[in-house]
């Protein structure tokens, strides 16, 4: 079984969307699919799905084309859920705000195979945590700004409040535009965080939504559990584990292969074995995920050098140049000017 067979895969109709709207704006086509997992025959799908990393790469790509560093956040702020299909109107037809986060958090595996959400702290602190399974080195920045402010902006909509969380934490850093961020979200975004993640006021998730329908929402509710008895689900590969047991211990100076399998529940040697099962190993797993990190650390935030090479378990200011050297052709001060 190929990396692409095991992959999770999400619903690319927003790229599909994305695409036609980079096109009217008279940029090539050539240019809009070039380096991206896409092509022209993304525009013609009914209801495309395709590996979640092509999905972010394609909003890193769009982002990058057209120089806006907040395309994904403007977009969410403006979409229309429905576009997403069953899911969105299983949402939409619940009867609160609190019941529209439960089911889609429920049946979020009609539209995604990649998208994990905990919602264990909602009912009590408010609290709704997700993240995307796919390996850390994956760029998600703008997709994952997509899918904050597009949630927020289909429940304002379907309750008709423009209600505000108490605070948004994102795991990914940036260093421009955040004021936009919280004038829309009405309160602090902290990036650089532990989880992605809302926290609600709870008399905001008791708010009625508009949209409600009991008879519809007990059709869908029912035809959403159906598809759930019948959709497997791709387990991620033991490579996304591995890094993000590494991306706990970079820091800590702790992000060896005894440290990660111990972990992991297996032996050194059963590591090693697995990962070549994957045509990978250890040591090329960790350098891959300290040369993304290095490289959205540079780009995304104000830390000074010697504080990155400090994240990425480096014990010396040199070693950390001499790897970005070796990954980059560059030294960390030439990339961050260029």
């Amino acid at each position: 079984m190929s990396d692409r067979d095991i992959t999770p895969k999400h619903g690319a109709v927003f790229v599909q969307v994305l695409a036609r709207d980079l096109l009217e704006q008279g940029i090539s086509e050539q240019k809009v699919f070039e380096g991206t997992g896409f092509g022209p025959w993304v525009l013609e799908q009914e209801k495309p799905f395709a590996p979640f990393d092509d999905i972010a790469g394609f909003f890193e790509h769009a982002a990058d084309l057209t120089g806006d560093d907040t395309l994904g956040f403007m977009r969410g702020a403006q979409r229309e859920m429905r576009r997403t299909g069953l899911i969105s109107y299983v949402g939409l037809a619940s009867p609160t705000v609190s019941d529209f986060i439960h089911n889609v958090t429920r049946y979020r595996q009609v539209f995604s195979d990649a998208v994990e959400v905990d919602i264990g702290n909602l009912q009590r602190d408010g609290i709704l945590r997700w993240h995307f399974s796919v390996p850390s080195k994956v760029r998600r920045r703008q997709y994952v700004e997509f899918g904050a402010s597009g949630l927020l902006h289909a429940m304002r909509q379907a309750a008709n409040r423009d209600f505000c969380p108490k605070l948004v934490t994102l795991r990914h850093l940036r260093n421009t535009n955040v004021d936009v961020l919280e004038r829309f979200f009405g309160c602090e975004v902290q990036f650089g965080a532990m989880h992605n993640a809302y926290h609600f006021h709870q008399k905001d998730l008791e708010l009625p939504l508009m949209t409600a329908d009991n008879e519809l929402y007990s059709v869908l509710t029912d035809y959403c559990e159906a598809i759930l008895q019948d959709k497997s689900r791709n387990l991620p590969p033991i490579v996304i584990k591995v890094e993000r047991a590494i991306a706990d211990r970079l820091a800590k100076g702790e992000a060896h292969q005894e440290a990660v399998a111990l972990a992991l529940g297996m032996s050194a040697r059963t590591l090693a074995r697995r990962l070549a099962d994957e045509n990978t190993t250890f040591f090329k797993t960790l350098e891959e995920l300290r040369s993304s990190l290095a490289v959205s650390y540079l780009k995304d935030s104000n830390l000074v050098l010697a504080e990155i090479a400090y994240l990425l378990g480096y014990s010396a200011l040199s070693s950390f140049n001499e790897a970005f050297k070796r990954w980059t052709g560059q030294t960390p001060g030439q990339f961050r000017i260029s």
